[in-house]
């Protein structure tokens, strides 16, 4: 009977240990998504596109509703030239909030620059005789001239 209750005293503090263990303080979580945040923002600041897309990325894995870092996440591939990727991030910031109007105005910009590629693309297919080829470039000055002039952007022609 001794052996029995010492064994069950035993248990039981082992097995409060172990249990102790897998235990996370909320604290600490929030604490590292603050840091985390805090690390991003001045990734951010610091024009680290690259950090700023892993970092943020992090991010929404915590809070998949936060616009601010979709929206960032979106600028951050839009200053690196990857257009099709910041739409597709700005899309899931609208998502969230439609009516973002920031949002919304830089996936228009990365639209035309998008759209501008398309027409390169169709001017390299078509002969400089065919009407097509004259339009396109058209619409490449006209979309350049735009985003020059307005928002300091070169497009490579």
């Amino acid at each position: 009977m001794k052996y029995s209750k010492l064994l069950i005293v035993l248990l039981t503090v082992l097995n409060t240990g172990c249990n102790n263990q897998n235990i996370k303080s909320n604290k600490n979580v929030r604490m590292n998504t603050t840091e985390l945040q805090q690390t991003a923002d001045t990734a951010y600041e610091n024009e680290a596109w690259g950090d700023v897309i892993e970092l943020y990325s992090k991010l929404t894995k915590e809070a998949p509703d936060d616009v601010r870092s979709w929206y960032r996440i979106g600028n951050a591939y839009a200053h690196l030239n990857q257009t099709k990727s910041a739409i597709s991030t700005y899309q899931i910031a609208l998502a969230i909030s439609p009516n973002n109007s920031i949002v919304l105005h830089n996936m228009g910009i990365s639209q035309l620059q998008e759209s501008t590629k398309t027409f390169i693309k169709l001017k390299k297919y078509t002969d400089d005789d065919d009407a097509l080829n004259t339009r396109a470039q058209l619409v490449i000055n006209a979309i350049s001239t735009l985003l020059n002039k307005e928002f300091k952007i070169d497009v490579e022609n």
